[in-house]
C-alpha cells in the first residue's frame, strides 16, 4: 500500500472572501430559503499546501497525568495565502490563534484541536513556509479558571462531570466520555481561581484513572477499573505470526523509574499515610514516592492508596516501552487497525531478541501515540505502559492467567482487601482500591 492519505482541516470564516455565504439583508444572498449557506468559521482543506504534519499524544512517563496533546503542520506559503499581511488571500483576517485544526489520515481523525501559533519563515529566493503549532481541548481547559464554589461528596466521575457542567466551563456535551469513577471524593472547598484542568488532573490522580483528550476531540475519563476488549484486536510481532503487524523499531526498558516501595498519600484536610515494601527495600534501597492534596474521602482511604502504589510498583518491570510501525508497505486493513488505536486501549507485542531463543510476549497499554507524516512516509510510533494497572479478572484469557502482577478484582464484591500476585508464584499482602 502507498502512503496512506492524510488530509488537515483548518477552520475559516470565508464570509467576506466567498459569494456563497448568507448575508443579511443582502437583496440576493440576504434571501431565506435560498442555497445561500450560513457564515462562521467552517473546516477547509488545506491539504495541497501540506509539507510535513507531526502528532504528539499522551503521556511520557507511566505515572505522569495526561498532557495536552499537540500537532505540528508546515504549509507551503509561496503564495502568501496564509500570511496574515496578504490582503488577497482568501484566508485575509483569519490567520487566528485559536482557530479549529482537524487531522485525518484515510478519513479517521487523528488529532482534533485548536492552533496556538503561526510562524512564518521567508527566503530570499521567495520560498516561505507557514508553520502551524496546535493543541488539543486542553488548551482550552487549562485556560478557564473556576469560579469558587463547594463540592458534594461524589465519585470521581461525577466530579469531573459536575466541573465540565458548570457555567464557566460549559463543556459541549457531545464532547465527553466519562467513566463513572470508583473513589469516593471529599467535598472539598474550591477557592484562590484554580484553572478548569489542573483540578480535573487532580481528580485523575485521586482515582488513579486516565484523563485525556481523544482523537476525536472528546474528553474522555477512564477509571481504574475500565478494561479494554480482552480479544487481541491488534498484535504487534517480528517473527511474522498470523494476523500480526510488523514493526521498524522496538525499546525495551528494565529499570527503576516506577520502582516505589515506600509511599506516602496525603489526601487534602488529612494526615500523611505511609505504606512501605520492607524486602524492596532491602533490595534496592528505599524508593520513595509522595502524593499530596489528592480528594480522598478519609485517611483510611489514603492509606490504602499507599498499599496499592506500594504493592503495584516495589520491584523492577522489564516491558516493552515504544513500538514504531511505517504505514507505508502495509495492507489497507493492518492501516485501519493502527490508525484507528487510542490511549488507553491494550496491544500484544511479540519480540525475540536477535533472533535468538523462544519469542517474548507482553501486553501493553497505549499511553502515547506520535505519527510522523511526510511526503512518502508516515511512521506512528506507540508508547506503552504496564498492564499491571489491571487488577486480575478470573477466567480472564490476559487479566486472569496465574502466576501474574495483577492484583484479584471480583466485580460481585466490593471488599478489596485480596493478594496481590507476583510473577513469581509469591504473594504479597495488599489492596484493590474500591474507595
Amino acid at each position: 500500500m502507498e502512503v496512506p492519505d492524510t488530509r488537515v482541516f483548518i477552520g475559516f470564516d470565508l464570509t467576506a472572501s466567498s459569494n456563497n455565504y448568507f448575508v443579511l439583508n443582502d437583496t440576493t444572498r440576504g434571501l431565506l430559503d435560498s442555497s445561500f449557506v450560513l457564515g462562521g468559521d467552517v473546516l477547509v482543506d488545506v491539504t495541497q499546501y501540506v509539507e510535513s504534519v507531526s502528532i504528539n499524544r499522551g503521556k511520557s512517563r507511566e505515572q505522569d497525568t495526561f498532557t495536552a496533546g499537540n500537532a505540528s503542520v508546515v504549509l507551503h506559503n509561496d503564495s502568501r495565502i496564509f500570511d496574515p499581511f496578504y490582503t488577497a488571500s482568501p484566508y485575509f483576517s483569519q490567520i487566528l490563534p485559536r482557530k479549529e485544526i482537524v487531522i485525518t489520515t484515510n478519513g479517521i481523525r487523528q488529532f482534533s484541536g485548536y492552533i496556538d501559533d503561526w510562524d512564518l519563515s521567508y527566503e530570499l529566493g521567495g520560498k516561505s513556509y507557514a508553520s502551524v503549532s496546535a493543541i488539543d481541548g486542553f488548551l482550552q481547559l487549562s485556560s478557564t479558571q473556576l469560579a469558587p464554589f463547594t463540592n458534594t461528596v461524589q465519585l470521581s466521575g461525577e466530579r469531573i462531570v459536575s466541573i465540565i457542567n458548570r457555567p464557566e466551563v460549559a463543556w459541549p456535551v457531545a464532547l465527553r466520555d466519562i467513566d463513572t469513577g470508583q473513589s469516593t471524593l471529599q467535598a472539598d472547598v474550591i477557592s484562590d481561581n484554580p484553572n478548569a484542568l489542573g483540578y480535573l488532573q487532580l481528580v485523575e490522580q485521586s482515582e488513579l484513572g486516565s484523563l485525556f483528550m481523544a482523537k476525536d476531540g472528546k474528553l474522555t475519563f477512564r477509571d481504574r477499573t475500565n478494561y479494554p476488549p480482552t480479544i487481541d484486536t491488534l498484535i504487534f510481532a517480528d517473527d511474522e505470526q498470523a494476523n500480526s503487524i510488523g514493526y521498524n523499531d522496538i525499546q525495551v526498558v528494565y529499570g527503576s523509574e516506577n520502582l516505589s516501595n515506600r509511599v506516602v498519600v496525603t489526601r487534602e484536610g488529612g494526615t500523611p499515610q505511609q505504606a512501605d515494601s520492607l524486602e524492596s527495600q532491602s533490595i534496592y534501597g528505599v524508593q520513595s514516592l509522595s502524593l499530596d492534596g489528592l480528594l480522598l474521602n478519609s485517611d483510611a482511604d489514603a492509606l490504602t492508596f499507599a498499599d496499592y502504589l506500594v504493592g503495584r510498583n516495589d520491584n523492577p518491570e522489564l516491558r516493552f516501552s515504544n513500538v514504531s510501525v511505517q504505514l507505508e508497505g502495509k495492507d489497507i486493513e493492518q492501516v485501519s487497525k493502527i490508525l484507528a488505536a487510542e490511549i488507553n486501549d491494550v496491544y500484544k507485542v511479540v519480540f525475540t531478541p536477535n533472533g535468538l531463543g523462544d519469542p517474548i510476549e507482553q501486553y501493553g497499554i497505549v499511553t502515547g501515540i506520535r505519527h510522523q507524516i511526510g511526503i512518502d512516509r508516515h511512521t506512528v510510533s506507540f508508547e506503552f505502559g504496564s498492564v499491571q494497572d489491571f487488577v486480575l479478572i478470573l477466567d480472564d484469557p490476559i487479566y486472569g492467567r496465574l502466576g501474574g502482577s495483577l492484583p484479584v478484582y471480583d466485580d460481585s464484591n466490593t471488599s478489596y482487601d485480596a493478594p496481590l500476585v507476583r510473577y513469581d508464584g509469591t504473594e504479597e499482602f495488599g489492596y484493590i482500591l474500591a474507595f
